[in-house]
């Protein structure tokens, strides 16, 4: 077997055990559900403030900030599955002077960059893995939907760009990405969420043709930034993965890229017209 069949095995075995987690955590049940993206809040906080200590300027104190983090998203987990009162959320106001209080104490000469960046994994990170576990319990169906956007635009930009693109997109960051294929997504995105209302995927009243259309172009839009945004990281720290925690893919940034940019969006179409 040669190495090119042997790696896309590996790449092929590796995401089909990915979308299983997945698909399992979003519908079996909020106890998974809660267990598995902890598991990924986790980890997506552990390899973006690894990511930063590649910076030769910002040296963030990363058990703390990965706690912090943590800490959000399990609050997020009691409300939205064990009805606590959201009062909770008074727990990660008073963590946030907890977090500045220790750069006084550390001789590192770069603590705005250093709180800066460890309040920004917060917003990369779990913040957006927070608003699915809030959103789960209300339609898990969304949810759901959300993730096969992702994925479906994501491959549809792919075979589209690999086809016919000729005409570079960002070229600067993303060497491959073309406007061929970012138009091929689109209509991959818009082709699924006018499926998704067909079905009446989500039991919404106002889950209507607008608001799928709405949803999917502003994912999909969004999404392509945040792979783009999360390749610029990369490159300013001069590394090719996140991480290597799935063989083939990279690491739980380079699955999550897109959602992560994304999810705010999710919760904002939402919150404005449902």
């Amino acid at each position: 077997m040669n190495k090119t069949l042997q790696n896309l095995i590996i790449r092929a075995l590796s995401g089909a055990v990915f979308v299983v987690l997945m698909l399992g955590a979003i519908w079996l049940s909020s106890f998974y559900f809660a267990i598995v993206f902890l598991a990924f809040t986790f980890l997506g906080l552990k390899e973006f403030y690894s990511l930063s200590s590649h910076h030769n300027v910002v040296k963030v104190n990363g058990w703390l900030a990965i706690a912090g983090g943590v800490l959000l998203f399990l609050i997020a987990t009691g409300v939205s599955f064990l009805q606590w009162s959201p009062k909770w959320f008074a727990l990660y106001l008073i963590y946030i002077p907890i977090l500045f209080i220790p750069e006084l104490y550390r001789s590192v000469g770069t603590p705005i960059q250093n709180i800066a960046v460890s309040l920004m994994g917060h917003i990369y990170v779990a913040i957006p893995f927070t608003i699915f576990c809030l959103i789960e319990p209300i339609s898990k169906e969304l949810v759901l939907a959300f993730f096969v956007l992702i994925w479906a635009s994501d491959t549809g930009a792919y075979l589209v760009g690999v086809c016919i693109g000729k005409h570079k997109m960002f070229e600067r960051i993303s060497p491959k990405k073309t406007w061929e294929g970012f138009l091929g997504g689109l209509a991959f995105a818009l082709g699924f969420g006018y499926l998704f209302y067909r079905l009446n995927w989500v039991e919404l009243p106002q889950a209507d043709l607008m608001f799928w259309m709405i949803l999917s172009a502003l994912i999909f839009v969004v999404g392509v930034f945040g792979d783009l945004v999360e390749s610029m990281f990369k490159r300013s720290v001069g590394v090719k993965d996140s991480g290597n925690i799935m063989p083939g893919h990279g690491g739980m940034l380079d699955r999550f890229d897109s959602a992560c940019l994304a999810a705010p969006v999710l919760a904002a179409v939402y919150l404005l017209l449902v």
